[in-house]
């Protein structure tokens, strides 16, 4: 085993740890591996987030202001029919 993944390994069981010293018994294996990774994404994850950043900024040096937020609010409320925020 490599020294990363050793202390990839070290650094999951503090975070199990802390997990179960917080109130975290209640969560699955799934749910805490997936917390886990939400916190430390891959190389892959990161990736692909600053090609989307920089696709977006493209965009809006091409002139694409995208979607004023209320538009989208009113948009994303009714197509889950969600209240209004009013």
């Amino acid at each position: 085993m490599n020294e990363q993944s050793l202390s990839d390994l070290r650094d999951f069981h503090r975070f199990i740890a802390d997990k179960l010293n917080n109130g975290g018994a209640l969560l699955s294996p799934e749910d805490v591996l997936d917390e886990w990774r939400i916190q430390h994404p891959g190389p892959e994850t990161v990736d692909e987030d600053v090609a989307a950043i920089e696709e977006a900024i493209d965009d809006m040096e091409n002139g694409d202001t995208g979607v004023a937020f209320e538009e989208f609010d009113r948009d994303f409320r009714a197509r889950r029919n969600l209240p209004t925020n009013s």
